[in-house]
């Protein structure tokens, strides 16, 4: 199985989801370190650009590929499972404090959670503190920069 992210430069080899502790993030309460990743490319690009300032798209990001074994514990929540308001920016606190619970509980190495863009589409959580995470392998580093046209 491979999930994609996109990061600067400087954090593309990080994978203890140190980013998300300190801002916290829709799934996961401030102080809890987790690693978020989209199921597919297309998507990891929407899921950035939705937190970046369009006016300024960084120009030091990294396409990271990560794979695991399809035998990794994963867990699924569908969108039908979520709150009815699971959409709304800021997000709700009760989704990051599910995503925190999934977390300290260590359910499962991934959980594969509806995308607020594309809610057709997942995004892949990945807990850095689970036992199977030593299977987590970075497979492929590329250079990414956004085509000009998402600046206008």
């Amino acid at each position: 199985m491979k999930s994609f992210r996109i990061a600067k430069n400087r954090y593309a080899k990080d994978l203890s989801g140190m980013g998300s502790r300190k801002y916290s993030g829709r799934w996961n309460q401030k102080g809890t370190n987790m690693l978020y990743s989209s199921e597919n490319i297309s998507l990891a690009v929407l899921e950035t650009l939705v937190h970046v300032d369009k006016a300024n798209l960084p120009d030091d990001l990294q396409l990271v590929t990560l794979t695991f074994p399809d035998s990794v514990s994963c867990l699924e929540i569908n969108q039908k499972d979520l709150p009815q308001n699971w959409r709304e920016y800021p997000a709700s606190n009760n989704l990051a404090q599910m995503g925190s619970d999934w977390i300290d509980k260590a359910v499962s190495l991934l959980l594969k959670v509806p995308s607020v863009v594309i809610p057709a589409e997942k995004n892949i959580l990945i807990n850095p503190y689970h036992p199977e995470f030593r299977k987590v392998r970075i497979d492929e580093f590329k250079d990414f920069e956004f085509d000009d046209r998402f600046s206008t």
